[in-house]
């Protein structure tokens, strides 16, 4: 496997079969900031498919005292690919290239079921629980890349 930066649009076929199944259409799987110029969206591959996505954007959260701040979003693995190290691979070039920019951090609102795959790669809490309506229970969590 190998993880590459890709386009928003390569990101939707995960994006809705394995985060957004309730949508009408995978075409409805975008986000407002999707085309910014500091968007950065990144994709594991099995060969030509990508089994793995994720999306980064330029923000920062008050619940971290960081000063340069860089948010992941819409992260999601193909479940046959679940614990075969695609998320990880992705999560580590992400770390890589936002390092590389000057930031200082990575943060992210991740799903309760995907706790333990960002405390497993270095990821901290921060915050208390929160819902995201017709997703569920999140939690900030950080990397910091000093």
């Amino acid at each position: 496997m190998e993880a590459k930066q890709i386009t928003a649009d390569d990101t939707r076929d995960i994006r809705y079969r394995v985060l957004w199944p309730h949508k009408d259409r995978m075409e409805e799987c975008v986000i407002d900031l999707d085309h910014r110029a500091d968007a950065i969206h990144l994709g594991t591959f099995d060969g030509d498919r990508i089994v793995s996505v994720l999306s980064l954007f330029e923000m920062s959260t008050p619940k971290l005292e960081f000063e340069k701040q860089y948010r992941l979003r819409v992260m999601g693995t193909d479940p046959l690919y679940g614990g075969k190290g695609a998320g990880k691979l992705i999560i580590e070039l992400a770390k890589e290239i936002i390092r590389n920019k000057g930031y200082d951090v990575i943060w992210c609102d991740a799903r309760k079921v995907a706790i333990g795959f960002y405390e497993n790669l270095g990821f901290q809490m921060v915050g208390d629980w929160y819902d995201v309506p017709q997703i569920g229970p999140h939690k900030t969590m950080y990397f910091g890349l000093a």
